[in-house]
């Protein structure tokens, strides 16, 4: 970490000029010794940087003022214009002979107070040394998935090809919302191919995955079994249709969501047949219903408005959960249940929903 600190109110144009100046030097270092500048990691590459900036910062606002600091922040340089106002740079390096790599998280959780507008640095460590730097919002292509969501970084690409102009939203406006990743999930969920498909990394608020491990269904214990089956009634109320896809989005969902394959899915949900419900018979997946309808109603009134729209496959939700669900639920049943069924399963859940 390096962190640099102005005496003055100085502006933008001056950073930029002090960022250009030490890039000039460090080409030409570069080309002078190149095995050193090759054995450089994106660390020790910040130690250059600063011994550079040090000297190119001479005779103006920034001299005597430059400070390297230890420690995961984010910008790793930052200049100082006063107490509410600082510029950064950001240094990248790859030893691969291209301009990408992987940037940092889009929660920007680390981010040093106060810095106004951030650049990045990049330096390509593979023959022939070469180094560029640009807004860091310019060179930002589109977001991928490690431990939590990071910006994929390309020195090369338009205006038009950075992840803001495709989600729509500028880059500041992004990073100051409580949830940055809702807008970008928002959009690679518009841009799915198949909407049976979805996005594996989902928590909008704490930085973390599904689970690491793969797992079977039928090595769950039976309480996490029947705990995911109320789960996937209160996500996917098409469950009770007679669609013949309608496993293939919840295949995704617990695969993307909880790492679990389930290569049986549709004997999870009907495995028993019929059986009589009401003085009737009913197939099976409307018993599990009856018997888990307190738990499914809850799971549903601690759904995500986004994920309503998203799993439930509508555009506007003009009641509440409870009975926007109940009425999809019971849309789609009209499809296995005669009307006489209908009624019953409609008066029980109703009247039994509170």
């Amino acid at each position: 970490m390096i962190v640099t600190h102005t005496k003055s109110d100085d502006d933008q144009d001056a950073f930029v000029n002090l960022i250009d100046t030490s890039v000039d030097i460090l080409k030409d270092e570069s080309n002078k010794n190149p095995v050193y500048f090759l054995s450089r990691s994106g660390t020790k590459l910040e130690d250059d940087i600063a011994k550079i900036m040090e000297s190119s910062a001479a005779n103006t606002v920034f001299e005597g003022n430059i400070e390297q600091i230890s420690g995961q922040r984010f910008p790793d340089i930052v200049a100082k214009v006063n107490e509410n106002k600082a510029y950064g740079l950001e240094v990248k390096t790859t030893t691969k002979d291209h301009w990408t790599s992987t940037g940092s998280s889009i929660f920007e959780g680390t981010r040093v107070e106060n810095v106004d507008r951030i650049y990045l640095l990049f330096g390509k460590l593979f023959e022939p040394i070469d180094y560029k730097y640009r807004k860091y919002e310019e060179c930002l292509t589109t977001v991928a998935i490690t431990h939590s969501p990071r910006y994929k970084i390309d020195m090369e690409i338009n205006a038009e090809d950075t992840i803001f102009s495709k989600v729509g939203v500028d880059y500041d406006t992004l990073r100051k919302l409580q949830n940055p990743f809702s807008p970008i999930k928002d959009y690679f969920r518009n841009n799915l191919k198949d909407k049976n498909e979805d996005i594996w990394w989902f928590d909008q608020y704490e930085e973390k995955t599904a689970n690491l491990a793969v797992r079977l269904w039928a090595n769950l214990r039976l309480v996490e079994k029947n705990n995911l089956r109320v789960e996937a009634f209160a996500h996917f109320p098409g469950l009770f249709g007679n669609n013949n896809k309608k496993y293939s989005r919840l295949a995704t969902w617990l695969a993307s969501h909880h790492g679990i394959i389930n290569p049986s899915l549709r004997d999870t949900f009907t495995a028993g047949g019929q059986e009589e419900m009401f003085g009737h018979s009913f197939p099976k997946i409307f018993i599990h219903l009856k018997e888990e309808w307190t738990d499914i109603l809850n799971k549903i009134e601690n759904l995500e408005e986004e994920d309503i729209k998203f799993y439930w496959d509508i555009k506007n939700i003009t009641k509440s959960k409870k009975d926007t669900w109940l009425d999809l639920c019971l849309s789609y049943s009209k499809e296995q249940l005669n009307t006489e069924q209908l009624k019953l399963l409609s008066n029980y859940l109703r009247n039994s929903s509170g």
